[in-house]
Protein backbone atom coordinates (compact mmCIF):
# COMPACT_ATOMS: atom_id res chain seq x y z
CA UNK A 1 0.00 0.00 0.00
CA UNK A 2 1.39 3.00 -0.73
CA UNK A 3 0.87 5.64 2.13
CA UNK A 4 1.36 8.69 -0.64
CA UNK A 5 -2.31 7.44 -1.45
CA UNK A 6 -3.19 7.72 2.07
CA UNK A 7 -1.99 11.26 3.35
CA UNK A 8 -3.60 10.87 6.71
CA UNK A 9 -2.13 8.12 7.40
CA UNK A 10 1.12 9.23 6.22
CA UNK A 11 1.12 12.32 8.73
CA UNK A 12 -0.61 10.56 11.66
CA UNK A 13 2.80 7.80 11.48
CA UNK A 14 4.99 10.18 11.45
CA UNK A 15 3.36 12.12 14.17
CA UNK A 16 3.73 8.99 16.68
CA UNK A 17 6.98 8.60 15.42
CA UNK A 18 8.21 12.03 16.37
CA UNK A 19 6.24 11.64 19.68
CA UNK A 20 7.96 8.33 20.60
CA UNK A 21 11.46 9.67 19.68
CA UNK A 22 10.68 12.86 22.19
CA UNK A 23 9.55 10.40 24.69
CA UNK A 24 12.23 8.04 24.99
CA UNK A 25 14.79 10.61 26.92
CA UNK A 26 12.20 11.47 29.31
CA UNK A 27 11.35 7.73 30.24
CA UNK A 28 14.97 6.46 30.11
CA UNK A 29 15.44 9.66 32.67
CA UNK A 30 12.67 8.86 34.91
CA UNK A 31 13.81 5.36 34.51
CA UNK A 32 17.16 6.23 35.87
CA UNK A 33 15.43 8.62 38.99
CA UNK A 34 13.36 6.21 40.08
CA UNK A 35 16.56 3.96 40.54
CA UNK A 36 18.71 6.78 41.77
CA UNK A 37 16.06 7.76 44.46
CA UNK A 38 15.86 4.03 45.58
CA UNK A 39 19.02 3.70 46.66
CA UNK A 40 20.41 4.97 49.63
CA UNK A 41 24.49 6.19 50.09
CA UNK A 42 26.33 7.01 52.68
CA UNK A 43 28.10 10.67 52.24
CA UNK A 44 31.60 10.51 52.98
CA UNK A 45 31.96 14.23 54.25
CA UNK A 46 28.38 15.33 54.66
CA UNK A 47 28.11 18.91 54.26
CA UNK A 48 27.82 21.29 57.36
CA UNK A 49 26.48 25.10 58.30
CA UNK A 50 29.73 27.54 58.93
CA UNK A 51 29.85 28.08 63.03
CA UNK A 52 30.06 31.89 62.99
CA UNK A 53 33.11 33.54 64.93
CA UNK A 54 34.40 36.24 65.69
CA UNK A 55 35.48 37.49 62.52
CA UNK A 56 32.36 37.13 60.80
CA UNK A 57 30.68 40.51 62.99
CA UNK A 58 32.26 43.86 62.27
CA UNK A 59 31.13 44.87 66.02
CA UNK A 60 33.73 42.05 67.68
CA UNK A 61 36.20 43.07 65.54
CA UNK A 62 36.51 46.83 66.51
CA UNK A 63 36.07 45.09 70.34
CA UNK A 64 39.29 42.77 69.44
CA UNK A 65 41.17 45.60 67.77
CA UNK A 66 40.56 47.96 70.74
CA UNK A 67 41.84 45.24 73.12
CA UNK A 68 45.17 44.71 71.03
CA UNK A 69 47.35 47.56 72.52
CA UNK A 70 46.66 46.89 75.51
CA UNK A 71 47.05 43.48 75.57
CA UNK A 72 50.62 44.00 73.31
CA UNK A 73 51.50 46.40 76.03
CA UNK A 74 51.25 43.95 78.54
CA UNK A 75 52.91 41.14 76.83
CA UNK A 76 55.96 43.15 75.44
CA UNK A 77 59.17 43.15 77.45
CA UNK A 78 59.79 46.24 79.44
CA UNK A 79 63.25 47.16 77.28
CA UNK A 80 61.33 46.55 74.27
CA UNK A 81 58.70 49.42 75.15
CA UNK A 82 61.16 51.63 76.11
CA UNK A 83 63.52 51.13 72.96
CA UNK A 84 60.81 51.88 70.36
CA UNK A 85 58.73 54.68 72.84
CA UNK A 86 57.48 55.87 69.29
CA UNK A 87 56.13 53.04 67.76
CA UNK A 88 52.65 53.49 66.92
CA UNK A 89 49.31 52.21 69.16
CA UNK A 90 47.23 50.13 67.24
CA UNK A 91 44.61 51.24 69.52
CA UNK A 92 44.21 54.89 70.95
CA UNK A 93 41.78 55.28 73.89
CA UNK A 94 39.36 58.35 74.65
CA UNK A 95 39.63 59.77 77.79
CA UNK A 96 36.27 59.88 80.08
CA UNK A 97 36.98 63.44 82.06
CA UNK A 98 34.78 66.22 81.05
CA UNK A 99 37.93 68.40 80.60
CA UNK A 100 39.02 66.01 77.75
CA UNK A 101 36.08 65.46 76.31
CA UNK A 102 33.65 68.41 73.90
CA UNK A 103 30.27 69.93 74.02
CA UNK A 104 27.91 67.19 72.28
CA UNK A 105 25.42 69.12 69.93
CA UNK A 106 22.14 68.25 69.90
CA UNK A 107 22.10 65.21 67.24
CA UNK A 108 24.98 63.34 68.92
CA UNK A 109 22.98 64.03 72.39
CA UNK A 110 19.16 62.97 70.65
CA UNK A 111 21.06 60.12 69.73
CA UNK A 112 22.37 58.61 72.54
CA UNK A 113 19.34 59.71 74.47
CA UNK A 114 17.21 57.53 72.01
CA UNK A 115 19.35 54.97 72.10
CA UNK A 116 19.05 54.83 75.92
CA UNK A 117 15.42 55.01 75.82
CA UNK A 118 15.35 52.19 73.90
CA UNK A 119 17.19 50.03 75.75
CA UNK A 120 14.90 50.14 78.38
CA UNK A 121 11.92 49.83 75.84
CA UNK A 122 13.85 46.35 75.84
CA UNK A 123 14.54 45.72 79.53
CA UNK A 124 17.91 46.00 79.13
CA UNK A 125 18.39 48.63 81.04
CA UNK A 126 15.27 49.52 84.04
CA UNK A 127 13.44 51.95 83.00
CA UNK A 128 14.21 53.60 86.35
CA UNK A 129 17.96 54.50 85.45
CA UNK A 130 16.57 56.17 81.98
CA UNK A 131 13.93 58.14 83.95
CA UNK A 132 16.21 59.36 86.63
CA UNK A 133 19.30 60.35 84.22
CA UNK A 134 17.81 61.22 80.87
CA UNK A 135 14.36 62.29 81.60
CA UNK A 136 14.87 64.29 84.59
CA UNK A 137 14.38 67.48 84.18
CA UNK A 138 16.44 69.22 87.00
CA UNK A 139 19.17 72.02 86.51
CA UNK A 140 22.60 70.73 87.46
CA UNK A 141 23.71 74.20 86.45
CA UNK A 142 27.44 74.49 85.72
CA UNK A 143 31.12 73.06 86.54
CA UNK A 144 34.23 75.56 86.47
CA UNK A 145 37.10 73.72 86.51
CA UNK A 146 41.30 74.81 88.21
CA UNK A 147 42.10 76.22 85.06
CA UNK A 148 39.17 78.36 84.65
CA UNK A 149 37.06 76.21 81.78
CA UNK A 150 33.40 76.96 82.55
CA UNK A 151 31.07 73.26 81.35
CA UNK A 152 27.24 73.43 80.89
CA UNK A 153 26.02 70.41 83.20
CA UNK A 154 23.08 70.64 81.43
CA UNK A 155 24.29 69.58 78.31
CA UNK A 156 26.20 66.41 77.22
CA UNK A 157 29.98 65.93 76.36
CA UNK A 158 31.37 63.45 74.15
CA UNK A 159 34.94 61.98 73.05
CA UNK A 160 35.65 59.58 70.24
CA UNK A 161 38.59 57.13 69.66
CA UNK A 162 41.03 55.91 67.18
CA UNK A 163 38.55 53.40 65.88
CA UNK A 164 35.40 55.28 65.89
CA UNK A 165 33.79 54.35 69.11
CA UNK A 166 31.87 57.35 70.48
CA UNK A 167 31.49 58.24 74.04
CA UNK A 168 28.63 60.75 75.39
CA UNK A 169 28.17 61.31 79.02
CA UNK A 170 26.36 63.87 81.05
CA UNK A 171 27.86 64.70 84.32
CA UNK A 172 26.31 65.82 87.62
CA UNK A 173 28.08 67.61 90.71
CA UNK A 174 27.92 66.94 94.44
CA UNK A 175 29.73 69.09 96.89
CA UNK A 176 31.73 70.04 94.30
CA UNK A 177 32.79 66.92 92.86
CA UNK A 178 31.85 65.41 89.47
CA UNK A 179 29.99 62.06 89.07
CA UNK A 180 28.85 60.59 85.65
CA UNK A 181 24.61 60.42 85.40
CA UNK A 182 25.28 58.48 82.48
CA UNK A 183 27.98 57.60 79.74
CA UNK A 184 27.04 55.35 76.54
CA UNK A 185 29.33 54.34 74.05
CA UNK A 186 28.21 53.07 70.44
CA UNK A 187 30.08 52.03 67.47
CA UNK A 188 30.59 55.93 65.58
CA UNK A 189 29.57 53.65 61.83
CA UNK A 190 26.81 51.55 63.08
CA UNK A 191 25.17 53.01 66.49
CA UNK A 192 26.09 49.88 67.72
CA UNK A 193 25.95 50.37 71.86
CA UNK A 194 28.89 48.46 73.83
CA UNK A 195 28.39 50.07 76.78
CA UNK A 196 26.56 52.18 78.96
CA UNK A 197 26.60 53.21 82.61
CA UNK A 198 24.54 55.09 85.26
CA UNK A 199 25.15 56.62 88.33
CA UNK A 200 23.00 58.44 90.82
CA UNK A 201 23.14 59.40 94.77
CA UNK A 202 22.30 55.72 96.90
CA UNK A 203 19.51 58.36 98.41
CA UNK A 204 17.70 58.84 94.64
CA UNK A 205 18.60 54.87 93.68
CA UNK A 206 16.51 51.90 94.13
CA UNK A 207 17.85 48.24 93.97
CA UNK A 208 16.12 47.55 90.51
CA UNK A 209 16.17 43.63 89.71
CA UNK A 210 18.57 42.80 87.31
CA UNK A 211 17.23 41.96 83.79
CA UNK A 212 16.51 38.38 82.52
CA UNK A 213 18.19 36.59 79.02
CA UNK A 214 16.00 37.62 76.97
CA UNK A 215 16.46 40.98 77.81
CA UNK A 216 20.45 40.06 76.96
CA UNK A 217 19.83 38.83 73.92
CA UNK A 218 17.85 41.86 73.01
CA UNK A 219 20.58 43.53 73.56
CA UNK A 220 22.95 41.00 71.06
CA UNK A 221 20.52 41.96 69.21
CA UNK A 222 20.96 45.24 68.29
CA UNK A 223 24.92 44.98 68.39
CA UNK A 224 23.88 42.29 65.24
CA UNK A 225 25.27 39.29 67.50
CA UNK A 226 21.89 37.24 67.43
CA UNK A 227 23.08 34.77 65.18
CA UNK A 228 25.93 33.52 66.84
CA UNK A 229 23.45 31.52 68.50
CA UNK A 230 24.73 30.17 71.39
CA UNK A 231 24.04 32.89 73.93
CA UNK A 232 24.03 31.09 77.15
CA UNK A 233 24.75 31.56 80.89
CA UNK A 234 28.65 31.58 81.38
CA UNK A 235 29.37 27.94 83.73
CA UNK A 236 31.57 30.74 85.75
CA UNK A 237 31.38 34.06 85.95
CA UNK A 238 31.82 36.84 88.76
CA UNK A 239 28.73 38.21 87.11
CA UNK A 240 25.23 37.59 88.52
CA UNK A 241 24.10 38.07 85.20
CA UNK A 242 25.50 36.97 81.58
CA UNK A 243 25.48 35.71 78.34
CA UNK A 244 28.50 34.30 76.66
CA UNK A 245 28.73 33.19 73.36
CA UNK A 246 31.43 30.65 72.62
CA UNK A 247 31.37 31.25 68.97
CA UNK A 248 31.88 34.69 69.42
CA UNK A 249 34.12 34.70 72.42
CA UNK A 250 31.87 37.29 73.59
CA UNK A 251 30.39 38.44 76.92
CA UNK A 252 27.41 40.52 77.98
CA UNK A 253 27.37 41.77 81.66
CA UNK A 254 24.77 43.54 83.70
CA UNK A 255 25.28 44.35 86.89
CA UNK A 256 24.09 47.27 90.08
CA UNK A 257 25.37 47.74 93.27
CA UNK A 258 25.66 50.32 95.50
CA UNK A 259 29.46 51.89 95.97
CA UNK A 260 31.40 54.69 98.24
CA UNK A 261 33.07 57.47 96.17
CA UNK A 262 36.80 57.30 97.94
CA UNK A 263 38.81 60.35 97.03
CA UNK A 264 40.51 63.31 98.19
CA UNK A 265 37.54 66.09 97.54
CA UNK A 266 34.59 67.47 99.49
CA UNK A 267 32.58 64.50 98.66
CA UNK A 268 34.82 61.62 99.48
CA UNK A 269 32.62 59.04 101.42
CA UNK A 270 29.71 60.31 98.98
CA UNK A 271 27.04 57.16 98.89
CA UNK A 272 26.05 56.07 95.44
CA UNK A 273 24.67 53.39 93.14
CA UNK A 274 25.23 52.48 89.63
CA UNK A 275 23.73 50.48 86.83
CA UNK A 276 26.12 49.23 83.95
CA UNK A 277 25.56 46.99 80.93
CA UNK A 278 28.38 46.21 78.85
CA UNK A 279 29.82 44.06 75.60
CA UNK A 280 32.59 42.66 75.80
CA UNK A 281 35.63 40.26 74.15
CA UNK A 282 35.79 37.47 76.72
CA UNK A 283 37.49 34.41 74.61
CA UNK A 284 37.03 31.94 78.23
CA UNK A 285 34.81 32.40 80.64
Amino acid sequence: MSLWRYPRTAAALCIAAVLACAAAPAAFLAASDAAYFGRVETVADPYRAPTPTADDYYILRQLAARGQDTTARQTTPQQEQDAAPQTPKVYIGASASIESMTWADTAATTAAENALWQLAESSAVPRFWVEQTVGDTVDYGSYTDANGQYYNLNSAYCTTDSLGFVTVRKFARENDTLFTRYSITMDGRTGMIVEVWFSLPAADAAETPLPGADALRSFAAQAGLESLGDWAAPKSSPYDCALYSANGGALITASTHPYTYTGYTAADGAERWYYSLALQIAPQT
